[in-house]
């Protein structure tokens, strides 16, 4: 037993050593998607507490999010700016311990300011990165990886605004989050770094959008209960697209290196 788990640690600490600087900037870009993620979980399952789909999200989130800070944090690439990854932790402490909480419209409340806190220092840990691997593909990295968080956080203020919570700031929000999403996905496929597979990719994630824009403006005649389940599908579908584009323009910096 005891050799077990002696294995099981030396493959973990060798899976930390083999960490690139593109596998970096995709995990830590994560970070900040997880920080939405979690979030629209929690709301979602304060409007629908019989649904297991979002605490099991909520739960494997929570977990990845954990994992991605152990990784970071003994990556020796980053060293110099481990200060603002301890900026991270600190905010996901106090977040990581409501999100847990049964979902109420005031935990709910309180982990929709706190995400917003959680995302800005996950984003500069990405920033710092990005310049540390001083590189075009590395800024691709950083605006796919935000493409992702864009499309949990896309699902994370529509839901908050169903479960009227800071519903003016919410609306808002949303409004912003998909211009910035079609803008953003414009500018990527714009790229002349881009392979024939990213592009194809990135064309994937715009028809999801264009899916998604008609639920939100109402074109769709559906229940409550079916948006719900279209708006977070459909938004997955575009992190799922987008997480494949990021580790494509992951691959194109370490290939480079």
């Amino acid at each position: 037993m005891k050799l077990t788990a002696v294995f099981l640690l030396l493959i973990a600490s060798l899976d930390v050593a083999a960490l690139t600087i593109g596998e970096a900037i995709n995990i830590a870009g994560r970070q900040r998607m997880l920080s939405q993620r979690i979030t629209q979980a929690f709301i979602l399952s304060g409007i629908q507490p019989e649904a297991q789909r979002h605490q099991k999200v909520l739960k494997r989130s929570v977990q990845e999010f954990e994992r991605n800070n152990q990784k970071l944090n003994t990556f020796p690439a980053a060293e110099k700016i481990k200060d603002q990854l301890k900026k991270v932790q600190s905010e996901w402490q106090p977040f990581k311990q409501l999100s847990l909480q049964p979902a109420t419209r005031e935990g709910a409340t309180d982990l929709f300011l706190r995400s917003n806190k959680l995302l800005t220092e996950t984003h500069s840990y990405v920033v710092k990165l990005q310049q540390l691997a001083d590189h075009n593909s590395a800024e691709l990295i950083n605006i796919a990886g935000r493409q992702r968080m864009l499309s949990q956080r896309i699902c994370k203020n529509y839901a908050a605004k169903l479960w009227k919570i800071s519903p003016a700031e919410a609306d808002q929000g949303l409004q912003q989050d998909l211009t910035e999403y079609s803008s953003r996905l414009t500018r990527l496929l714009e790229s002349t770094l881009n392979t024939p597979e990213i592009s194809s990719n990135l064309l994937k994630a715009k028809d999801h959008l264009n899916y998604a824009s008609r639920g939100f403006e109402g074109e769709m005649k559906l229940s409550e209960q079916r948006q719900i389940q279209v708006i977070t599908g459909t938004t997955d579908l575009m992190l799922r697209d987008m997480d494949v584009v990021t580790k494509q323009y992951a691959s194109l910096l370490d290939s480079r290196e």
